[in-house]
C-alpha cells in the first residue's frame, strides 16, 4: 500500500499578479512532493514490519502449541525414565543369569572349564561336538530363545528411553527458540511504534503545509475554497470540484504504470482520507523521454532542487502539467509552441502528471491512453 497525500493544482503558476509568490509556492510544491516520497517509503517499511511481526506471531503461536504437545507427551517423564532404567537393569540381570546358566550347563556336562570365559554366541557357534549339539540342542535352544527375548526387551526399553531423552532435548531447544522470538518480537514492536510516531508527525506536518498553501492560493483568488471534512485524527480533507472532460483520448506523456492514482484515498497507516489531483507514472525504462500530450504553448518552466516543472496551455483552457522532471529539452523555452508527441523532457524515477480545465482538475486517465 502507498501513502497518497494532497497534490495541489499547478494552475496557480500562470495566474494574474502572483509573480512574487511563485518561488515560494514552487518550493512548497517541491516540499510536498518530497514528503510524499518519504511517507511512501516509510509506509512501505511500516507495512513490511507489520507483515514480519504477523509472521513472527504465527511462529510464536505455533511454537507454543508444539511446546504444549511435548509437555503433555513428557508428563512424568523423569519418573518414567527412572522406572525404565530399573526395568532395563532387571532385564540385563535376567539376561546375564540365562547366559551363566547356559555356560554352567555345558561346563558341568562336558567338563569344559574354559567355557566360562566365552559368551553365549561363541558357545553356540563353536563346533564343540556334533553329538553335544544333537543331544542338548533343545535345552540350549530354550535358553538361547529366552536370552534373545530378553535382549529384545532391553532394546525396546532403550528405544523408549532414547525417545524420551530426544523429546526432552527438543522441548529445551524449542523453549530457547521461543525466548529468542519473544525478545525479537518485543524489539520489533518497539521499532514499529517509533516508525508510526515518526510517520504520524510527518503526515501532520505535511497536511499543515498543504492547508497553509491552499489558504494562500485562496487569498490570491487562484483557487476556490475547498470543502473541508474533519478526519479521524483531526486533520482536514479537501476535495475540489472535478472538471468533466468530453474530448477524445490522446497519447500518454510517458509509457509506464500508474503508482499513484487520481482521487480520494485512505491513508494506509492512520486511515486518514486524502485527495490527489494528479497521477504518478513509473516509466518502464529509466531516463525515459516525456512528450507533450497535445499541441500547445509552454506557459511555465520552473526548477527547484534539480527537479523541474513544465506547464503547457492547450486549446479550450486545457492545461497539462509535468512535474518531477530531471531534464528539460534545451530547445524548450517559455512561450515555445510544441506539437503533440514532441519530446519536452526526461524523467528518471516517476512523472507527476496533472491535467486541469478552467482551474479544475481532470482525471488524467480520461485524457490520455496509457498502455
Amino acid at each position: 500500500m502507498r501513502v497518497v497525500v494532497f497534490i495541489f493544482l499547478f494552475s496557480f503558476l500562470f495566474g494574474a499578479n502572483v509573480t512574487s509568490t511563485k518561488k515560494e509556492i514552487i518550493q512548497t510544491k517541491y516540499y510536498i512532493s518530497k514528503m510524499n516520497q518519504k511517507l511512501d517509503k516509510l509506509a512501505t517499511e511500516i507495512n513490511k514490519k507489520e507483515k514480519y511481526l504477523k509472521n513472527l506471531n504465527k511462529q510464536i503461536i505455533n511454537l507454543n502449541r508444539q511446546i504444549n504437545i511435548l509437555k503433555n507427551q513428557l508428563k512424568d517423564s523423569n519418573k518414567k525414565l527412572s522406572e525404565l532404567t530399573d526395568l532395563k537393569k532387571g532385564y540385563e540381570t535376567k539376561a546375564q543369569k540365562i547366559q551363566n546358566e547356559i555356560t554352567d550347563f555345558i561346563s558341568e556336562n562336558y567338563f569344559v572349564n574354559s567355557i566360562k570365559s566365552e559368551n553365549v554366541n561363541d558357545l553356540i557357534n563353536k563346533e564343540i561336538s556334533q553329538k553335544i549339539l544333537e543331544k542338548y540342542s533343545k535345552k540350549i535352544n530354550t535358553l538361547t530363545s529366552q536370552n534373545k527375548k530378553i535382549l529384545q526387551q532391553i532394546k525396546s526399553v532403550n528405544d523408549t528411553i532414547d525417545l524420551i531423552l530426544q523429546k526432552q532435548k527438543e522441548l529445551k531447544n524449542k523453549k530457547q527458540k521461543l525466548s529468542q522470538l519473544l525478545k525479537k518480537q518485543k524489539k520489533e514492536l518497539s521499532l514499529l511504534n517509533s516508525q508510526k510516531l515518526k510517520y504520524k508527525s510527518k503526515l501532520q506536518n505535511l497536511i499543515k503545509k498543504q492547508k497553509a498553501l491552499q489558504n494562500r492560493l485562496v487569498k490570491l483568488n487562484i483557487i476556490k475554497q475547498r470543502k473541508t471534512n474533519v478526519t479521524q485524527i483531526g486533520n482536514a480533507y479537501f476535495k475540489p470540484k472535478i472538471a468533466n472532460y468530453k474530448g477524445s483520448k490522446t497519447i500518454a506523456p510517458i509509457q509506464g504504470r500508474i503508482i499513484k492514482k487520481f482521487g480520494s484515498y485512505i491513508d494506509p497507516i492512520y486511515k486518514i482520507k486524502v485527495y490527489n489531483d494528479s497521477i504518478t507514472i513509473k516509466p518502464y525504462r529509466q531516463n525515459s523521454v516525456v512528450r507533450s500530450i497535445l499541441s500547445g504553448k509552454v506557459v511555465y518552466i520552473g526548477e527547484n532542487n534539480d527537479k523541474k516543472i513544465i506547464v503547457i496551455k492547450h486549446k479550450n483552457n486545457l492545461f497539462s502539467i509535468y512535474a518531477n522532471l530531471d531534464k528539460i529539452s534545451p530547445l524548450l523555452k517559455k512561450g515555445s509552441y510544441v506539437k503533440r508527441g514532441q519530446i519536452i523532457a526526461r524523467v528518471k524515477d516517476a512523472l507527476e502528471f496533472e491535467v486541469t480545465y478552467k482551474e479544475k482538475p481532470i482525471n488524467p486517465v480520461k485524457v490520455i491512453l496509457l498502455k
